[in-house]
């Protein structure tokens, strides 16, 4: 056994070290990244904002860049319904996020009243939409003008009030 006695401590670091000094302007460097970062979100690129009084999130938001299989669109506040348009091309509701097409085993298990609502039974407020093969938006490039057309459910889309925004592909 070893006898305490003859542990010897090792001496005191300074407070100061070169060490200490790089570990907390690093620290300091990634807060204000993240800072700087998390702050630019609300209006990207100079665009027109993340916000709009019916929409409870954007993806991505106004000016923002993307990539060409990004999905672009919004999440309207519940109890409103839209579409989305993509350069003036309107998307097709069973080709928008969410849809649940006939056929499929996700169909089968609707309900009679759920397949009366349409492809998208119980997402009506999610308005987005991936670009890919097959689809009326193959894919996204340069600058994207996203269109949205919304409506209280209980409206009508007779009632539609609409907006628009751009995107930009990297």
């Amino acid at each position: 056994m070893t006898d305490p006695s003859t542990i010897i401590n090792p001496p005191p670091q300074p407070l100061f070290s070169v060490r200490r000094l790089v570990i907390v302007a690093i620290l300091a460097v990634a807060t204000a990244a993240l800072v700087v970062t998390c702050a630019g979100t609300d209006s990207p690129g100079g665009g027109t904002g993340c916000s709009h009084p019916v929409v409870a999130g954007f993806d991505p938001c106004p000016g923002a860049r993307i990539l060409r299989q990004a999905t672009v669109g919004v999440e309207l506040k519940p109890g409103y319904d839209g579409r989305i348009s993509v350069n003036g091309v309107e998307v097709p509701e069973d080709q928008m996020e969410g849809a649940i097409l006939p056929g499929t085993e996700a169909f089968a298990q609707l309900s009679a009243e759920e397949r009366a609502r349409g492809p998208r039974p119980n997402n009506k407020n999610v308005v987005k939409v991936q670009s890919g093969p097959g689809k009326v938006v193959p894919k996204f490039t340069g600058q994207v003008k996203v269109e949205i057309s919304y409506w209280k459910e209980t409206d009508g889309r007779d009632n539609a009030d609409e907006f628009d925004y751009t995107v930009f592909v990297t």
